[in-house]
C-alpha cells in the first residue's frame, strides 16, 4: 500500500511538473516570437508579423484557384496565412501593459501552485493524507489554475481583438478565425478542486469517528 502510494506520487508529481514547465516553455517560445515578430520602420511605426488561421466560407470550400504553367488549374483553400500589419499606440501600450504586469503575475501563480503541490506529495509519502494543510494546498492550486487561465485568455482575446478585430483585416471566400478559448487549463483547476473537496469530506469524517472513539 505505501508503495503504491509512493509510486503514484512520483508519477503524478512528474506530470504536474512536466505539465507547468510546458506552459513556461509555451509562454517563454511566444514571447520570444512576439519579440522577434515587430518590424521597426524609419519612422518608428511598428509593424507585427501576424499569423492568421482562415476557415472557408460554408458556400465556398475552395476559394482559391492555382494555374500551372500547363495551363491547368487546380482549386486550393488557405488554412493559414502570416501578414504584416502595422499596430496602433493603442495596442502597443496595453501590450506592453500586460507583459509588465502579467508575466510576473501567472510566473508566481505558478510557482504557488507548484509549491503547494510538493508539500502535498510530501505529506502523502508520510501518509499524512487527510489533514487539513492538504485541503488548503488543493485549494491554493485550484484557485492558482484559474487565475492563471483568466490571465492568459484575458490577455489572447484582447491582443486577438486590438491586434485583428479593430484592423478590418479580411481574405475574400474566408473568415478569420476568431479567438478561441482555453479550457485545459480550467479543466485541471476544477479537478484539484475536486479532489480538495473529498480531501475535505475525508478529514470531517476522520475527525467525527476519533471523536466517536
Amino acid at each position: 500500500m505505501k508503495n503504491s502510494i509512493r509510486l503514484f506520487c512520483i508519477l503524478l508529481g512528474v506530470c504536474y511538473i512536466l505539465s507547468i514547465g510546458n506552459g513556461f516553455l509555451e509562454f517563454a517560445e511566444g514571447w520570444s516570437e512576439a519579440s522577434h515578430d515587430v518590424i521597426e520602420q524609419k519612422d518608428g511605426e511598428e509593424i507585427h508579423r501576424v499569423n492568421l488561421d482562415l476557415k472557408p466560407l460554408a458556400d465556398n470550400i475552395f476559394p482559391d484557384t492555382l494555374q500551372l504553367s500547363s495551363g491547368d488549374k487546380y482549386p486550393y483553400q488557405l488554412s493559414a496565412v502570416t501578414v504584416a500589419h502595422k499596430t496602433s499606440d493603442t495596442y502597443q501600450l496595453v501590450s506592453a501593459l500586460m507583459g509588465f504586469i502579467g508575466t510576473p503575475v501567472i510566473l508566481g501563480l505558478g510557482v504557488w501552485a507548484l509549491l503547494s503541490f510538493a508539500y502535498f506529495i510530501r505529506d502523502v509519502q508520510r501518509q499524512q493524507i487527510f489533514i487539513r494543510p492538504n485541503i488548503r494546498r488543493l485549494r491554493v492550486i485550484c484557485v492558482a489554475l484559474v487565475l492563471v487561465g483568466v490571465l492568459e485568455n484575458l490577455f489572447s482575446g484582447i491582443d486577438s481583438y486590438l491586434l485583428l478585430k479593430q484592423s478590418g483585416i479580411a481574405f475574400p471566400g474566408y473568415s478569420v478565425a476568431d479567438f478561441a478559448f482555453e479550457y485545459r487549463t480550467f479543466f485541471i483547476a476544477l479537478l484539484f478542486g475536486l479532489f480538495a473537496e473529498i480531501f475535505a469530506l475525508g478529514v470531517k469524517l476522520k475527525e467525527e469517528q476519533e471523536l466517536t472513539v
